[in-house]
């Protein structure tokens, strides 16, 4: 369906640290990571386009489209360019659409602020 995509879409992801026998942080356990989840369409809002967000209207940085399972909101994401591996876009999950209607066919939309 998105054959053509030209970014990839990875989310961040934190692993809390380890704790020793006394309940205490093992220092050098945990951290962030990011993880590559699937190929999408980042689009930049250049336009300063809103979206609304529970009654509230917010002016979003990038509109990503893409084949998976809803993120939840506040989800820290990044768009990669497939080819360089460099950013494209990036931010916090505002707004999250159904993604398993029959008009989207599979397809996510999310926004991000």
């Amino acid at each position: 369906m998105l054959d053509e995509a030209p970014h990839i879409l990875v989310v961040r992801t934190i692993t809390p640290p380890d704790n020793d026998e006394y309940g205490r942080p093992i220092p050098g356990t945990g951290g962030e990571s990011w993880d590559e989840l699937t190929e999408c369409f980042c689009h930049d809002n250049s336009q300063q386009k809103e979206v609304s967000v529970n009654g509230k209207l917010w002016v979003y940085s990038y509109h990503v489209v893409y084949e998976g399972k809803k993120l939840a909101l506040d989800t820290k994401v990044r768009c990669l360019d497939k080819d360089t591996k460099e950013i494209v876009g990036e931010g916090k999950v505002i707004k999250n659409a159904e993604c398993y209607s029959e008009e989207l066919k599979g397809r996510c939309d999310i926004w991000l602020g």
